[in-house]
């Protein structure tokens, strides 16, 4: 029996009944999994403590892991009314659809069942799981790349091909077809960004829990600015198809529409990176603080003091804070929770939680330490390897929104001059039936592609705060500002050339 526990879990392959459940918890499952290594670390740095499993679930109750945390409690609160733990174990864990983390709970309750050794079976858990995980990150990072060089020949060759459709229909008569070239196109970019969504992990930089009160209130506004953002640039297309609004001014009016998305995404970026200095010497902090204690065998007022004389960059001034608070006798939990609340950041609460547990149970800091020092740093990796992936991403998309909004302007600008001209054309030559349809389908292309390349970039980037208000307000500015002056000029050099004047032979 021992043997069989020790065999290392492998990835299951999905069946077909379990996938399609899979895309009907995408939201859940992505959360349950990019959670699971923090989740796995939290608990094992606890186990170091020679704790039982039913104090290792409870540990996990506490814990702050959204959905694996609401499995956990419900595993705690049986256990409170007397089933035994593995017993509890087997009833909550089929309401778990990731079929790892269901895995791991069966395990566990072998575990539990059998009185097995719970340090070595939550090391051997955690470091097979990082090589799952590792490896599918590399493969998740390859297809994500390939999926982006695929949709920017799509968004560039879909452009093209919806232009030679209007210029078809336009001559031909073809008001249906390219209507449902239009509605195809958008179809297969909104597959795209379903793709993306179901792909691409999440990489959290602002703290899901304790963050400060400015950012919060700044988050909740960035929320409220994007959804009056979409309403308002769709209002106003509505207002276009029905002409209240005409084409030449609608176009002013949705560049400006942006603007406070793109406001409020810039300044929030801006906070991100402040969280971002202070998560690349966190690292440092947590090697420094567990040697010393390991070493020294002093307390955690003694331990911050003594790292206070290093220079951790813009984190050092939260140290202080800390070792102040420390000697005004204020509780170690208080102390860590404005700590956390004051870094605001997502990589500082799950270390930190898990760092603050491990020392209340009296773990060997020699052993825990590390293990949290090691995986701050995969944290980090992962975001830079999610930033190369959005850097890619974001050198296909945005030089290309606004080139592809010119290009649909410098058609439209020539379009309006043909059509004028062909109009007095006599009947049968030319059939033509698009008139301001023309106009209707440019710009419902450019509202789509705005909100779904702005979308795309926020998946790719890992869902971070703030990403999606910048890009939405920045495609929707340059979009339409650059389509309304290729429209403009277009039109302006025409005429200027007295094409618009010229009247057939008949």
């Amino acid at each position: 029996m021992i043997s069989t526990l020790e065999e290392k879990p492998k990835k299951e392959k999905l069946s077909l009944k379990e996938s399609l459940i899979s895309l009907i918890f995408i939201r859940a499952n992505k959360q349950v999994w990019n959670y699971l290594p923090f989740f796995l670390m939290h608990l094992l740095a606890s186990a170091y403590a020679e704790i039982s499993p039913a104090e290792l679930v409870r540990i996990g109750a506490r814990s702050r892991f959204k959905n694996i945390t609401n499995i956990m409690k419900k595993i705690n609160v049986l256990t409170e009314m007397g089933i035994d733990l593995h017993r509890a174990i087997e009833i909550t864990m089929k309401k778990v659809r990731l079929p790892y983390f269901r895995g791991f709970l069966q395990r566990f309750a072998q575990v539990a069942k059998l009185g097995e050794d719970v340090v070595a079976f939550m090391n051997k858990e955690y470091n097979t799981f990082m090589t799952i995980y590792t490896s599918e990150l590399e493969r998740s990072n390859i297809r994500l790349r390939r999926f982006t060089e695929a949709y920017g020949a799509v968004l560039s060759s879909s452009v093209l091909i919806i232009v030679v459709i209007i210029f078809i229909g336009m001559i031909w008569g073809g008001s249906f077809m390219v209507g449902s070239t239009v509605l195809a196109t958008i179809g297969i970019f909104i597959s795209f960004s379903m793709i993306f969504y179901v792909r691409s992990p999440l990489v959290n930089i602002i703290s899901r829990n304790e963050k400060k009160e400015e950012l919060f209130t700044l988050i909740k506004l960035d929320k409220l600015i994007i959804r009056i953002t979409i309403l308002s640039s769709g209002a106003i297309l509505a207002t276009m198809i029905i002409k209240i609004i005409p084409y030449n001014l609608g176009p002013l009016i949705q560049s400006i529409i942006g603007i406070p998305a793109l406001v409020i995404g810039y300044i929030g970026r801006r906070e991100i990176k402040k969280i971002e200095e202070i998560d690349e010497r966190f690292p440092d902090l947590m090697t420094m603080l567990s040697t010393t204690l390991s070493t020294i065998g002093s307390s955690l007022l003694f331990s911050i003091k003594d790292i206070c004389r290093l220079n951790f960059g813009k984190l050092s001034i939260y140290i202080k804070r800390m070792a102040a608070r420390l000697e005004l006798g204020i509780s170690k939990d208080t102390c860590w929770s404005y700590f956390k609340k004051e870094t605001s950041s997502e990589l500082v609460r799950l270390h930190v939680d898990a760092f603050a547990e491990a020392n209340s149970y009296g773990s060997p800091t020699k052993l825990y330490g590390p293990l949290i020092s090691n995986s701050s740093i995969f944290m980090l990796n992962l975001r830079k390897r999610v930033e190369e992936t959005t850097a890619f991403m974001k050198g296909i998309v945005v030089p290309m929104h606004p080139i592809l909004c010119i290009i649909i302007g410098m058609v439209m600008g020539l379009l309006n001059i043909f059509m004028n001209f062909f109009k007095n054309m006599p009947y049968g030559i030319f059939n033509i039936v698009i008139s301001s349809d023309i106009y209707l389908y440019s710009h419902i292309i450019i509202f789509v592609l705005s909100i779904i390349n702005a979308f795309i970039i926020y998946e790719v980037s890992g869902e971070q705060e703030f990403n999606f208000s910048f890009y939405l307000g920045l495609f929707i500015v340059i979009g339409w500002i650059c389509y309304y002056l290729s429209l403009t000029i277009v039109a302006s050099f025409l005429s200027s050339i007295g094409f618009s004047n010229i009247r057939p032979m008949i």
